[in-house]
């Protein structure tokens, strides 16, 4: 099996994360097509995330391809309620891994990779949202010491 490089992105690699996120964008519609749909990605929005100093993209290559990425982002102090407790957490904004790339280990590495993103800047958790639907992405979450610490409900009117 090929050796996984994990990488922060450049400017060169927004097509590659752009591609990764149709797979993305596919996989949500799939699970949830009243609530998501496949639209462009703005390649300007990626450019800001490269450059930005509070996120990164966190790459997976094999033999030189991107097959997968994390984003890490930080995200600031629990909200200051009187009743919460203080804590600067980071958000894993987004994961996938290209589809001929699962079930080889690629997002257990990709998590190691942003769970040490968040340690060097000296965060306390990361925390991430994941659609109730997607099984094999909470098998892997769970996998990886991530628990359920709060639950979205909706109600369709």
């Amino acid at each position: 099996m090929a050796k996984t490089v994990i990488r922060p992105a450049g400017e060169q690699d927004v097509p590659a994360i752009i591609a990764l996120y149709r797979e993305l964008d596919s996989a949500l519609v799939a699970l949830q097509p009243e609530f998501f749909c496949e639209a462009p990605r703005e390649e300007e929005e990626i450019r800001k995330v490269i450059r930005a100093d509070d996120a990164d993209f966190l790459l997976a290559e094999r033999d030189g391809a991107v097959v997968g990425f994390a984003l890490a982002a930080y995200a600031g102090w629990t909200p200051a309620y009187s009743c919460v407790l203080p804590h600067r957490y980071a958000r894993l904004e987004d994961l996938v891994v290209g589809k001929a790339y699962r079930g080889q280990g690629i997002g257990g590495e990709l998590l190691a990779a942003a769970k040490r993103w968040a340690r060097n800047r000296r965060l306390e958790y990361i925390e991430l949202n994941v659609l109730a639907q997607n099984e094999s992405a909470v098998k892997l979450y769970e996998s990886q010491d991530f628990v359920e610490a709060t639950k979205i409900m909706r109600c369709m009117l």
